[in-house]
C-alpha cells in the first residue's frame, strides 16, 4: 500500500506522477471549513507553505496541529492538493515533531518505497 500511496516532498505536489501521495505537515490555518493551509518539510529542511489545500466537508482538523495527509492533486486546473484522509500526530504536551525526522522518513521513502 505505501509504494501506492508513497509520500512526497512537498516541492513536488505539482508535478508528481502519482494520483494519490502523501505528506506530513502542520497545519497553521484554516481560512474555510473547506480549505487548509499547511507547513510541511522540504528534503532540505525548508518549511514550504501549501496555501491550495481543499477540505471536505465536516472535517475534524485542528489549527497547530501536525497531520500525516493522504492527498491527490486539484483536477480543476488549480495548484492544490485535496485531502482524501489524514491522521493526526498525536504529540504529548510538550513535545514537538522533529523537522529533521519528517525529512529523514520522506527521503527513506523515496529511496525504499514498500517502507510504511
Amino acid at each position: 500500500m505505501s509504494n501506492q500511496t508513497p509520500r512526497i516532498d512537498p516541492s513536488q505536489v505539482s508535478n508528481t506522477e502519482h494520483a494519490v501521495f502523501r505528506i506530513i505537515g502542520k497545519v497553521i490555518d484554516q481560512p474555510q471549513p473547506t480549505a487548509l493551509v499547511v507547513q510541511s518539510p522540504t528534503t532540505n529542511g525548508e518549511m514550504l507553505t501549501l496555501s491550495q489545500v481543499k477540505l471536505s466537508q465536516g472535517s475534524n482538523i485542528e489549527v497547530g496541529s501536525w497531520y500525516e495527509f493522504v492527498c491527490r492533486s486539484v483536477d480543476t486546473g488549480d495548484v492544490g492538493l485535496m485531502v482524501l484522509d489524514s491522521v493526526k500526530c498525536e504529540l504529548k504536551e510538550g513535545e514537538d515533531i522533529s523537522v529533521s525526522g519528517v525529512v529523514a522518513l520522506q527521503q527513506l521513502s523515496a529511496k525504499f518505497p514498500d517502507l510504511y
